[in-house]
């Protein structure tokens, strides 16, 4: 399929689908027609979108999914490997939650002394 019928596919944009093209993200075929060359994207390209769009919702960014999906197709992300990625990103959010945390009790607590 074309990038725009892509894009609709998935729920998401062209200039999504060429941004994560140009990173290695997304795979595209090629189709020519005449003079010009087209991008074409498969089924296997859409199932690789909603396992990005995943990692993305659970807080990987766009690098370290780069990094596990170049991981996977060298064939070196092993089931230990995954589980060192998860866990490390489960700690990552476990201190951003902290570090909100921490920001939530300043804040109120400023809140609460302007409010008297």
């Amino acid at each position: 399929m074309l990038i725009g019928e892509f894009a609709e596919a998935v729920g998401s944009t062209k200039d999504t689908v060429r941004f994560y093209t140009r990173l290695g993200l997304l795979v595209a075929g090629e189709r020519t027609a005449g003079q010009r060359t087209y991008a074409v994207y498969d089924d296997d390209q859409i199932d690789r979108f909603v396992f990005i769009a995943q990692c993305k919702a659970v807080g990987f960014t766009l690098e370290e999914i780069g990094s596990g999906l170049r991981e996977y197709e060298a064939g070196t992300l092993t089931e230990a490997r995954q589980q060192e990625i998860l866990e490390a990103k489960l700690r990552s959010i476990e201190e951003r939650i902290a570090s909100l945390r921490q920001a939530e009790r300043k804040l109120r607590a400023k809140v609460e002394r302007s409010g008297t």
